[in-house]
């Protein structure tokens, strides 16, 4: 338990000094470490300045093991209190499986055209699951989201 706390302070720490999009696997070992012990889902997003540096890590909600209710206002308050210009945004599924449900799709798309009327960029919604072997789903990559 100490090695993953001390793991996650310093992957924190890094990617608040460079930019939270330099690795796809820096932005998911970081993301994979702070769900390892979690037995529900948590929606957290990672809060970015206009150098795609690291702001703030925020968990907005802790939910049940197979759903997190979310509520779009309170992620764009947290954008707009910060003067955030990106957003990446990210879950778990405590089930092992990182591929989106219908309502997490859902969820995204109402993020992104409310954040689009303020102008804050979202960058990403990344699903972390758990088996075998640590794995992320990116929405990005997959074509679920749109510029």
């Amino acid at each position: 338990m100490a090695t993953i706390d001390a793991a996650r302070i310093i992957l924190r720490r890094h990617a608040r000094s460079t930019s939270a999009l330099q690795s796809w696997t820096m932005l998911t070992d970081y993301l994979a470490l702070n769900a390892v012990h979690e037995r529900v889902e948590v929606f957290r997003v990672l809060l970015l300045d206009r150098k795609n540096r690291l702001i703030r890590d925020r968990v907005m909600t802790r939910g049940s093991i197979d759903h997190v209710p979310v509520y779009v206002s309170e992620v764009l308050r947290a954008a707009l209190v910060l003067d955030a210009s990106a957003l990446i945004l990210c879950h778990n599924h405590p089930s092992g499986d990182p591929h989106p449900s219908q309502t997490d799709i859902e969820l995204t798309r109402k993020i992104v055209e409310a954040c689009k009327v303020m102008e804050i960029v979202v960058h990403d919604h990344i699903i972390v699951g758990f088996g075998r072997e640590k794995n992320a789903f990116s929405m990005r990559a997959a074509g679920m989201l749109s510029d």
